[in-house]
């Protein structure tokens, strides 16, 4: 696949499960951030969880479907791309299938600046420049059977370029020391075998392996990651990885007071921060990310300068966040709002200025805390 994408960004989704009758009325989501701000059970976590999935869908054969009506779309360098799909209950009466077959593609249509590019509606399937095409399977996503076709190199390339990191990081987790030792010989032989090797080949790997990488062969990088640890935590005065040799497994460590502590003596909000600085730096370009509940596990002492660093450091990154929490929410300018609000099954959205929030920053928080008050609704 040769296709550069230099900028690719979700634009818009909109969702429906057509199982439970939950629906999220069409959300816009800024380049750069976009908080969602709402009380608890109003349907912040499912719209992550609908854009997660539908990117999942488009590039992973192993998703497994449900009842979704969603609609998305995408700006990919110049184009704008807007796709829709609706999976359903199959209707074979001859198949004995389990819960996991039981669903499968019953419309897909994909637009470019307009134009239709393909469509699949009531079994038949169109795709421009073809006259005719292969009967495709039920169960994948068009894009994912036409990944491999150079009509689409440029969605694809953008899709995959747009993969989304999942913030909520099980911190107490490592790396198995076979699979480390393994990781580290195909490290070692790329960068051995191949001139300039950019650090972007690695992002998709483990923190522990990541934060191993950066510090064996990207000084600069290493460095910058522990400053920004240093910042925080002045306490710290070097982060590594290091073998467990009685559990056979490699845990990020820090020095503390010339001391060294493993990562299940490392404190939870200490540690996920730290978690978090690494993703911010080692993570690929316009990576989506994904953060539900930011404030959880955090010191307090962290979130100030955690979300500024996060928000200021990486321009190319674009991240959607839920938050509860008073500091988040007034760190991030209202302008990045959207107010997530639901009636009955329907989750609809506002900015700040349709909601009535008022002009000033410091402000804001306050007017949406009261009016939900007015409401009834805290």
């Amino acid at each position: 696949m040769n296709e550069r994408v230099e900028y690719v960004k979700i634009q818009w989704i909109e969702f429906e499960n057509l199982k439970t009758g939950l629906k999220i009325e069409r959300i816009y989501f800024n380049k750069d951030a976009t908080l969602l701000v709402g009380l608890s059970g109003v349907g912040k976590t499912q719209i992550l969880n609908a854009v997660e999935y539908s990117l999942n869908l488009a590039v992973d054969k192993d998703v497994i479907l449900h009842p979704y009506r969603v609609g998305m779309g995408l700006f990919i360098d110049n184009d704008r791309y807007e796709w829709f799909y609706e999976i359903g209950e199959n209707c074979r009466d001859d198949l004995i299938i389990n819960e996991e077959g039981k669903y499968e593609f019953l419309s897909e249509k994909l637009l470019c600046n307009g134009e239709v590019i393909f469509e699949r509606k009531n079994g038949k399937v169109s795709v421009i420049g073809y006259d005719k095409v292969p009967q495709p399977k039920k169960d994948e996503s068009l894009i994912l059977q036409y990944s491999n076709d150079t009509n689409f190199e440029k969605l694809i390339s953008g899709i995959r370029k747009l993969y989304s990191v999942e913030m909520e990081l099980a911190v107490r987790g490592g790396i198995k020391s076979e699979s480390f030792s393994r990781l580290k010989a195909k490290v070692a032989d790329t960068i051995e075998n191949e001139e300039n090797v950019q650090f972007k080949v690695f992002s998709h790997l483990p923190v522990a392996m990541k934060l191993y990488i950066a510090k064996k062969y990207y000084n600069d990088l290493y460095s910058k990651i522990l400053n920004a640890v240093k910042e925080l935590f002045i306490e710290i005065e070097d982060i590594d990885v290091e073998e467990d040799s009685i559990r056979e497994i490699y845990l990020v460590s820090i020095q503390v007071y010339g001391k060294k502590l493993l990562q299940h003596d490392i404190s939870n909000g200490m540690l996920k921060t730290i978690y978090y600085i690494v993703e911010l730096f080692t993570m690929s370009e316009d990576s989506l990310v994904l953060i539900d509940e930011f404030e959880n596990g955090l010191g307090v002492n962290c979130i100030d300068l955690l979300s500024e660093l996060m928000l200021s450091e990486r321009k190319d990154l674009q991240y959607i966040i839920t938050s509860h929490h008073p500091k988040i929410i007034n760190a991030i300018d209202k302008d990045k709002w959207r107010i997530i609000d639901r009636n009955n099954w329907i989750v609809n959205n506002s900015d700040s200025l349709s909601y009535g929030i008022g002009n000033s920053q410091h402000d804001a928080y306050f007017n949406l805390i009261n009016r939900w008050e007015f409401e009834g609704k805290i």
